[in-house]
């Protein structure tokens, strides 16, 4: 038994205050539940876990969270085909930055839920405006990051490239696409996780399905307990999207975290 016990690596500090904190918060949370007794304000813990772990085998939460993630994907999709080659382009060319910059720069300070009124106008209700929001919330951090990663690559590489012929074409295909890729990545965890945020928000107003039209209808109909456990549903999918999106960028990067702190 000792020999088996071996085999699995010992939990970090860091680790085991997590779990020591997060023990912490729901004993307080059991406890001033408790005192309150109000569960329309704080409902009782032991009920909301019950509802938590009941939401994960019910197919109507499921098929709704699967809609919703379906909308991120697409969203942050639409997003990338734009944001990766802007950033690409305002990377490579001052000239572009200079031009496009100010525009983009204003933009991305409208806050997002800012867009939603628009968004039902231009789009009507359903997909369009929930999409519309992702791609919103999305494009900005992708092309940033992508903006930056061209910045980052040594000028020697692109003059030496030029010196020997090579055609712009050539010079995005084999420097500027590899030297951006990494801080691409980077800006996709960022944009997965905006969208996932805002489409929750957007599927409040825009929708009658998806994770958010859930978390509304709970609210509306005072079902305080499973409110509370959808939002720690979408907390936990969020984290193991982040998660995925990290080994992702991990095994294709893997140079970058090398004795690395993990993020």
């Amino acid at each position: 038994m000792e020999r088996i016990l071996r085999k699995f690596p010992k939990p970090s500090k860091g680790t085991l205050m997590f779990f020591g904190g997060l023990a912490v918060a729901f004993v307080v949370w059991h406890f001033a539940s408790l005192h309150i007794d109000q569960a329309i304000r704080l409902p009782n813990f032991v009920t909301t876990m019950q509802a938590f772990f009941t939401n994960w085998t019910n197919s109507w939460v499921m098929e709704n969270l699967g809609i919703t993630l379906w909308r991120v994907l697409r969203g942050v999709g639409y997003a990338s085909l734009i944001g990766l080659p802007l950033g690409m382009f305002m990377g490579y060319s001052k000239t572009i930055r200079q031009a496009i910059s100010p525009l983009m720069n204003s933009i991305r300070q409208i806050p997002i839920m800012a867009w939603v009124p628009m968004a039902i106008l231009w789009f009507g209700l359903g997909e369009g405006p929930t999409l519309f929001i992702i791609f919103m919330s999305a494009v900005f951090p992708l092309m940033i990051n992508t903006l930056s990663g061209v910045m980052n690559i040594d000028p020697n590489y692109i003059s030496a490239a030029k010196s020997m012929g090579a055609s712009t074409l050539k010079i995005f295909v084999t420097i500027i696409l590899p030297g951006a890729f990494p801080s691409f990545l980077t800006g996709l965890r960022m944009a997965v996780g905006l969208g996932w945020m805002s489409v929750i928000c957007a599927e409040f107003i825009a929708t009658s399905s998806g994770f958010g039209f859930l978390l509304i209808q709970a609210q509306i109909q005072f079902r305080t307990a499973d409110l509370w456990s959808l939002m720690i549903m979408a907390a936990v999918t969020g984290y193991f999207i982040d998660r995925i999106l990290l080994l992702v960028e991990r095994s294709l990067t893997s140079w970058r975290f090398k004795d690395a702190a993990e993020n």
